[in-house]
């Protein structure tokens, strides 16, 4: 059992912590508790089709005959597997709820879902690799899954509110952008072009960056007395799935 408690005290709970950390940026209409925590939980049950995916391409992850090949493999998957479960668990959760009612709710959702995966890919690494990995991976990776969800919350965020017609495009580019980050990032680490220092370096930098997308989503809201970017945007009425 203090085993069990010590998994969990730097696997799960830094991950819970992460979320209230980045829901509290939701300044305007906080998203429900009870929700965020389904988007949370799917978020972690994708990890199971994510390892089955991925199990096809395990051959090149851990011999890849080549670079290029490492690259396309860690792009393709790891990159664009991971994201687009993230995503999809963000569309089935939460996206068509009524609480989805302003661009930052993609943000605060989609990081929430990638805290999930994040925190319960962690328990498998720490009770495999030892607590001190976990502990190290409670921090940047969990950063480096909510910045990467991040990037799809926020296109998520925009397609709730854009014409008809461009839904699925945002929705696309911002897919894609947020594999091919997620696949390079990985495979800089796995062919140890990157250290641990630069890693660090690159994860604030992806925090920062998440930090002034949910700034400007914010800026877009309906519920802020002065949009900033002088865009008028009308929350959008939903049925709950």
């Amino acid at each position: 059992m203090p085993d069990l408690l010590r998994l969990l005290a730097v696997t799960l709970i830094p991950g819970v912590l992460w979320v209230l950390y980045f829901h509290r940026k939701d300044k305007y209409e906080r998203e429900p508790g009870g929700l965020v925590a389904k988007a949370f939980l799917m978020g972690a049950v994708m990890i199971i089709p994510a390892g089955a995916v991925e199990s096809l391409f395990r051959g090149v992850l851990r011999n890849p005959p080549s670079l290029g090949a490492l690259l396309l493999a860690a792009v393709f998957g790891v990159g664009f597997v991971e994201e687009f479960l993230k995503y999809w668990a963000v569309r089935r959760v939460a996206y068509n709820h009524p609480a989805f009612n302003e661009p930052v709710d993609g943000i605060i959702y989609a990081v929430s879902a990638g805290l999930g995966f994040a925190a319960f890919e962690n328990v498998l690494y720490a009770s495999t690799m030892g607590l001190g990995v976990g502990l190290v991976r409670a921090v940047l990776t969990s950063l480096v899954h909510a910045s990467f969800s991040g990037i799809v919350g926020f296109g998520m965020g925009l397609a709730k509110f854009a014409p008809r017609g461009m839904e699925s495009a945002v929705i696309g580019r911002s897919l894609m952008l947020a594999a091919v980050l997620h696949g390079v990032y990985d495979f800089l680490l796995m062919s140890n072009l990157m250290n641990f220092y630069l890693t660090v370096l690159v994860v604030v930098v992806l925090h920062s960056v998440l930090l002034s997308r949910i700034r400007f989503a914010l800026s877009l809201s309906p519920f802020s007395r002065t949009n900033n970017a002088g865009v008028e945007i009308e929350p959008e009425k939903a049925d709950d799935e």
